[in-house]
């Protein structure tokens, strides 16, 4: 079937590409993960399609072939433009942590929250936290370091997370 060069036949185009509409358009969005980009897609593909002169031999091929190359190129564009913006942005004061006024303010508070869950330990159950989460020591060692059995030491170190874990939700619920 060849068209002609006007195509004053749409009615002949839309039965010829319509039975194959919704096959293309899962095929995009599978490629693409996006309903909008997926339509541009397969309209794109079918643009091509009525600028041939003649419908291809074996038009699913071709259309199959046609929807993944643009879907293929449509992903590299997107990906292309967001890494340009995000080296543009790395640039501006607005993705700059530091130029946040309340960040210090923030972290001066939970350093503060820390200390006093910290302080509210017992001293058995705060020696082994520090030992293991701010000395970076290993189980054996803190045993060998106080004198008491690895089974301890764990036990300790789980009683004064949970311990710090409870001060800590009380802060933030309260603050």
């Amino acid at each position: 079937m060849e068209f002609p060069e006007s195509h004053p036949c749409c009615d002949q185009f839309a039965e010829i590409v319509g039975p194959r509409l919704a096959r293309l358009q899962r095929l995009a969005w599978k490629i693409l993960r996006s309903d909008d980009l997926a339509d541009d897609a397969v309209q794109e593909a079918l643009l091509s399609l009525w600028r041939e002169e003649r419908l291809p031999p074996n038009l699913d091929g071709w259309l199959v072939r046609a929807v993944v190359n643009r879907s293929l190129h449509l992903n590299r564009t997107r990906q292309r433009r967001r890494h340009h913006e995000e080296r543009a942005c790395l640039g501006r004061s607005e993705q700059d942590p530091a130029g946040d006024a309340s960040r210090p303010l923030e972290t001066a508070e939970v350093a503060r929250a820390i200390e006093a869950a910290l302080d509210a330990l017992p001293d058995h159950l705060r020696t082994v936290f520090v030992l293991r989460e701010a000395e970076q020591m290993d189980y054996e060692s803190i045993a060998e370091s106080l004198g008491v059995p690895m089974g301890t030491v764990r036990s300790r170190l789980h009683r004064a997370r949970e311990a710090l874990k409870a001060a800590l939700v009380a802060t933030a619920t309260v603050g």
